[in-house]
């Protein structure tokens, strides 16, 4: 993966945790069908850094949300063929015969990129677009866990302490449980490594570079990955609400705040 296209490992303490809050704050207007879980894969794919968006129900659209180049909000959409065509779907339209680069066009991928003024609207079009994919009823309000990916916030802040006075980039790829794979570090200068989460509950930093090697071990405050989903239909059931009164809602709401 070209380095330039990685985030720094400060960017990425920072970045992520804002991302999950972002989520995390307007999963509150929004809900989803019983069943319907979430999980949240980091990612870095043509420019964007971020989260990838992963349903455990089968969809045809996925969603990323992340900076670009400029640490401006972007929220993906790739949109992948509806279903795998057979060959008497495709061989011919209207008495025409396809030709192979027509028919490999269905397996291609429909992306697109909306950016945003701020995070705040980014985080709230990832949930209307997964309220729309999911649309069935009855609604549930949705349940964050976020231990798993705090304590990988923990471990790239205390990689970064270790890594004083370098920051390298960190390459993620957006597997599940890449952290047991390991993520691997690239410096300016030549310098490389990788963090590696092992089985035996540790995770590991290996660093080399001209003046220092460092092969570091600390606990693992959580499984990172091996847990629950990041996001999952809760037990409430949510009465439909018009957005209208919604906001009305809001309103009443900040009034009580301003008399008090």
């Amino acid at each position: 993966m070209p380095e330039a296209r990685c985030p720094r490992l400060s960017q990425a303490m920072l970045l992520l945790p804002l991302l999950r809050a972002e989520l995390g704050n307007a999963a509150a207007r929004y809900s989803l069908p019983a069943g319907v879980e979430v999980d949240l894969l980091p990612i870095v794919e043509d420019g964007l850094f971020g989260y990838e968006i992963v349903p455990n129900h089968e969809t045809h659209t996925y969603l990323t949300l992340g900076a670009d180049a400029n640490n401006a909000p972007i929220v993906r959409r790739n949109v992948y063929c509806m279903s795998a065509p057979s060959a008497l779907r495709v061989a011919t339209i209207s008495g025409r015969a396809l030709l192979q680069h027509e028919i490999d066009a269905w397996d291609d991928i429909e992306q697109h990129d909306i950016r945003y003024a701020d995070w705040r609207s980014a985080a709230s079009a990832v949930w209307s677009e997964l309220s729309t994919l999911f649309a069935d009823t009855p609604r549930y309000a949705i349940a964050i866990h976020d231990a798993d990916h705090a304590a990988f916030d923990r471990a790239l802040a205390f990689a970064r302490t270790r890594l004083r006075g370098c920051d390298p980039a960190i390459e993620f790829c957006g597997i599940p449980e890449e952290a047991q794979y390991g993520f691997v570090l690239k410096g300016a200068r030549g310098g490389h490594g990788n963090l590696v989460l092992r089985a035996r509950g540790c995770w590991q930093l290996h660093w080399t570079a001209a003046t220092i090697e460092i092969d570091e071990q600390w606990p693992a405050t959580q499984s990172v990955g091996g847990g629950e989903a990041w996001a999952c239909a809760g037990e409430t059931v949510i009465d439909p609400v018009h957005p209208v009164l919604l906001r009305g809602r809001d309103e009443q709401r900040k009034a009580v705040r301003r008399r008090r």
